[in-house]
């Protein structure tokens, strides 16, 4: 992740120049632009679409600098995950991706209702202490409604 913030920001400095009037069609294709698409090119690639190459890479290094600052990476209190946790639940109740929080011998586990213990995909939340262990049982309680 570091390596494409940094990449992004090589791109910006390289791509400093503001851009200029664009037409529809370029506007139409800049919206078209997904934020990980390739900017390498063969040496003699001059344009992109109705593009230039130069104005491409600049759109894209900054639309991948706005979607890595949405990332957040602070340090998230045990509340804070749960409620992240019960969002995920709650929107995929009812299809095979929906998980709970199951009792370890050591930890608290987000694992599928089905397959418990069992699920090849569970996630180690917390550790077991009182604290975490209402935790669960709350997060049960609102998801299992």
């Amino acid at each position: 992740m570091i390596y494409q913030i940094k990449k992004a920001v090589q791109l910006l400095k390289l791509c400093n120049k503001s851009m200029k009037n664009l037409t529809a069609k370029q506007i139409a294709q800049v919206k078209e632009i997904k934020t990980w698409n390739s900017t390498r090119f063969h040496g003699n690639t001059k344009k992109v679409g109705t593009l230039s190459v130069t104005d491409f890479k600049e759109i894209i290094a900054k639309k991948v600098v706005r979607e890595l600052a949405k990332i957040d990476t602070s340090k998230k209190s045990n509340v804070q995950k749960v409620r992240e946790l019960i969002t995920w639940s709650l929107q995929t109740k009812g299809t095979g991706y929906f998980k709970v929080l199951i009792e370890g011998n050591t930890g608290i586990y987000y694992a599928s209702a089905t397959y418990g213990h069992s699920d090849y995909n569970k996630t180690r939340v917390f550790e077991k202490t009182p604290e975490t262990l209402k935790l669960m049982g709350l997060f049960n309680a609102i998801v299992s409604k």
